[in-house]
């Protein structure tokens, strides 16, 4: 006896971060590497942020050992830190190294302690490149468990950052859709500056860049009903247990390849339509009914599963937490 089914299709969208919270001044430098240009060349949505802006203070380099604080001017306790090259692989530990350190000022500390320190570059003693590190990048590599370091303090205090705007850059580049953006000019000049310091807000507004790698679907029959969303109206399919109906087969088929446009354009109304920021003029407030998402290729919902997020993103309207490697 052949059975009718009716069923629907479900989605859950997969994300993640590549690289560390990037400041618009580390951007001018980062854009023209190749490494990281590769790196980021998967992520197809954007986070335009602002934090006070990280330095490094009172930075110290004796017996193989690095010793410095993060801080921000606020009023949180500034994350003493010790950072020892060696067990981290980047020499052996009776080896020299050479550390460039960049600062946030116009003159430069000729001798230790140094303050206001944007950044240092870890190098061997005939000028190898090994690494380098700003606080973000510091604090995401070891949060992510790349770097072992010894951090007093706490660590979320200076990882949270108001969102601006959230943007798309599928159709090309995502270095030659940021450089230049309209949006990032408006809040480089409109934005106030969040710490004490006269520091031009610019270094201060910063960009965080996510990778859709993927996604999990339901294929929820014979009921379905229990499983939606409010508001939502299902896109049903019809099929039978009969051998020969093609219909199952093409029901539990997936609709989308993994790395398709139609979730970047999803995740990207899913993140706008809940953060709401105040540069984003279009809110998706009609959301899940958008152009090109996921509901055009059958699926009758979609959530976002965000599986690594070093940093505390908020707006007014939502707050998303730290999202760390387990």
């Amino acid at each position: 006896m052949t059975t009718i089914s009716k069923g629907i299709k479900t989605i859950q969208i997969h994300a993640q971060t590549r690289y560390p919270v990037v400041s618009a001044y580390e951007f001018e430098f980062l854009k023209s590497e190749k490494e990281i240009q590769a790196l980021l060349k998967p992520c197809t949505i954007y986070f335009i942020l602002q934090r006070p802006l990280l330095y490094f203070d009172n930075l110290c380099v004796a017996d193989g050992k690095m010793t410095f604080s993060i801080t921000d001017d606020s009023n949180c306790p500034p994350l003493e830190c010790t950072f020892i090259p060696s067990e981290n692989g980047f020499c052996k530990p009776d080896e020299e190294l050479l550390i460039d350190i960049q600062f946030y000022k116009k003159t430069p500390d000729k001798a230790e302690p140094f303050n206001d320190v944007s950044a240092f570059k870890l190098c061997t003693l005939k000028n190898v490149f090994l690494g380098w590190f700003s606080p973000s990048k510091f604090l995401y590599e070891v949060l992510d468990r790349r770097l072992k370091a010894n951090i007093i303090g706490n660590i979320s205090d200076y990882l949270d950052f108001q969102v601006h705007y959230i943007g798309k850059a599928f159709s090309q580049d995502i270095w030659n859709r940021l450089t230049g953006h309209h949006k990032m000019q408006s809040i480089l000049t409109l934005e106030d500056s969040l710490n004490q310091r006269s520091l031009r807000a610019p270094l201060e507004i910063s960009l965080l860049m996510l990778d859709i790698d993927g996604y999990d679907e339901g294929n929820i029959f014979p009921t379905f009903e229990f499983a939606l969303q409010p508001g939502i109206e299902p896109i049903v399919y019809t099929f039978s247990n009969d051998e020969d109906d093609p219909r199952f087969d093409e029901y539990y088929e997936p609709k989308l390849p993994p790395r398709a446009p139609e979730l970047t354009s999803e995740v990207e109304a899913i993140l706008v339509s809940t953060f709401k920021p105040k540069y984003n003029e279009v809110l998706f407030e009609n959301y899940p009914d958008i152009k090109a998402g996921t509901r055009s290729a059958g699926y009758t919902q979609s959530t976002l599963l965000i599986e690594k997020m070093p940093a505390i993103l908020r707006t007014e309207h939502h707050v998303q937490g730290l999202v760390l490697p387990v």
